[in-house]
């Protein structure tokens, strides 16, 4: 009988990548326009960035909301760039000034699992004097948390960023690339926990888990 082939994807020959600094060495691309849009597009000629691309954006003047933070870079032309997922209608007015510092990844080789649990969102009572039954509004999502675990190693590159990162509190990002052509799926959020582990007879093993910041950024 035909057979309709089902896409799938093995753990083995994915690429788990988990952001380890920022590039702020000089020459970094320059900001000249940042739209009040949702999202904003922003103006740098020649930047050299590609979609999926994680950003941490400084040193601009008057939309002030978008300084220090990183964003997901989406829609990329020649000399413009979406910061994906962003609502920039109610920010500040561009000025002037800003650059544009890329994050820089390293594979996670240690890595064993990867488990992205979206949260439940609230429910909102709206039950009113003409309602038949109890009525709800659903919240704001909740985009959950992802659980990493691995073989711990303190002193690799990953690793060394992972504790680095979770005693500063600041934002990183997290990179999936499937095999076969599948996408890369890209995550920003906090380090919220770590662990590690071990017993007679065992390795070491660790875990950290993501607090989520945004929905999971997928691109072709």
């Amino acid at each position: 009988p035909d057979m309709s082939g089902g896409k799938r994807f093995k753990f083995a020959g994915s690429t788990f990548q988990i952001m380890t600094g920022v590039d702020e060495d000089s020459p970094n691309p320059a900001i000249t326009a940042i739209t009040k849009a949702d999202p904003p597009v922003v103006t740098s000629a020649g930047h050299g960035l590609e979609d999926g691309d994680v950003v941490k954006i400084v040193d601009v003047v008057g939309m002030t909301e978008v300084n220090d933070e990183l964003f997901v870079v989406s829609n990329k032309t020649n000399d413009t760039f979406e910061l994906t997922d962003v609502r920039g209608a109610g920010y500040g007015t561009y000025s002037s000034g800003g650059e544009i510092q890329k994050v820089t990844f390293s594979n996670f080789c240690e890595l064993t699992n990867y488990n992205r649990q979206g949260g439940a969102s609230a429910e909102i009572e709206a039950t009113s004097a003409c309602s038949t039954a109890k009525e709800f509004e659903i919240d704001l999502p909740d985009y959950g948390t992802t659980q990493i675990d691995y073989n711990f190693a303190p002193q690799t590159a990953v690793q060394l960023a992972v504790q680095g990162y979770y005693d500063s509190g600041e934002k990183v990002a997290v990179k999936v690339t499937l095999p076969k052509n599948g996408g890369t799926m890209v995550q920003l959020g906090y380090i919220q926990q770590t662990s590690e582990q071990a017993g007679n007879g065992t390795i070491w093993t660790g875990s950290l888990t993501v607090r989520n910041t945004g929905r999971r950024v997928d691109l072709a």
